[in-house]
């Protein structure tokens, strides 16, 4: 079996990463559905996707003809058993809650095609564990997207305790294809690869606030107009092999003493929580949401990172 052989895709999800999922394999020519539960659901899955093809197309990611190719080929569907019987690869993004994603693989490990790839989308949960109760769980595997999903290059590939070599390698051979940069996890370990890193940096930036070192703001503008801006042309083992292994050698041995190794989340974090400032669905967090403009925070986002990778992956060449 190789890439070609995958014509039709199933996104099981149409609220923040499924519209996405589907239009970037849509964006290589494929026949892609996508499954909600409602009409309503579908519909709004339907009408992101048609937001997204045309702020790409602002950005002059894509053309008209781009927006009309890729729009036609995604449709939606509240009939997710026909749809699976037809799927030569299947994209689940639901609610992170291991019963309902263990009970929906075991329904798509009856009703799938035996050659079907059968995926998930969950940012920790352990695919091990979501494909406990499949007949063929060799077949599943963890393809975890980054948001905004059409946007953002990087897929981590999990292997399962029972995913085969075969499966890892046509998910890793498909994403290139389609224009991803996937990455491979070996070991199906709690966060996977760029969680681990990224929420471990974000505990050392709750405690910097706790501590009273710097503020969120300052926090958030070092990472902004540092690190953030400098990973992308190397990341921290390259640095770190440039700069001398022994010189971080140094460094972390009176450094790694002030650093943050609490195994439980921080007390800045319960706080909030309980207090009822669970960021910008209570209009409070680290920042006053009230004071702040969400819509326009994700627009500045976007937009840096579709200048980005219109820079790194020329439009035509990401979806031949």
């Amino acid at each position: 079996m190789d890439t070609s052989s995958i014509k039709r895709v199933v996104v099981i999800g149409t609220g923040l990463m499924g519209p996405g999922i589907a239009q970037s394999f849509a964006a290589s020519g494929r026949q892609v559905s996508m499954y909600g539960r409602t009409q309503e659901s579908v519909d709004r899955g339907l009408t992101s996707l048609e937001a997204n093809l045309r702020a790409m197309q602002k950005a002059e990611m894509l053309d008209e003809e781009d927006v009309v190719r890729i729009r036609a080929a995604v449709s939606g569907s509240t009939d997710l058993e026909s749809l699976a019987a037809e799927a030569d690869l299947v994209v689940e993004s639901i609610i992170e809650e291991l019963p309902l994603k263990r009970s929906l693989f075991s329904l798509l490990d009856r009703v799938c095609l035996s050659h079907a790839l059968i995926c998930t989308n969950t940012s920790g949960l352990p695919v091990t564990e979501v494909a406990a109760e499949m007949a063929r769980p060799e077949r599943a595997a963890t393809t975890h997207y980054w948001n905004p999903p059409h946007l953002m290059p990087l897929v981590e590939i999990v292997k399962g305790e029972r995913t085969s070599l075969e499966t890892v390698e046509l998910l890793r051979a498909l994403l290139l294809e389609i224009g991803k940069r996937p990455v491979v996890v070996w070991k199906d370990v709690p966060g996977q690869l760029g969680n681990r890193i990224f929420h471990a940096i974000k505990r050392e930036a709750m405690y910097i606030v706790q501590e009273g070192i710097a503020t969120a703001e300052e926090v958030d503008l070092a990472i902004k107009m540092g690190l953030g801006l400098r990973f992308p042309a190397y990341g921290p083992l390259e640095h770190t092999d440039l700069n001398g292994l022994d010189a971080s050698l140094r460094i972390e041995s009176y450094l790694f003493k002030s650093l943050c190794n609490d195994d439980e989340p921080l007390p800045i974090l319960k706080q909030k929580v309980a207090n009822g400032e669970r960021g910008l669905k209570d209009g409070k967090g680290f920042y006053d949401w009230s004071k702040r403009d969400a819509a326009e925070v994700r627009r500045i986002r976007d937009e840096f990172l579709m200048a980005r990778v219109k820079e790194l992956y020329p439009p035509k060449k990401r979806l031949q």
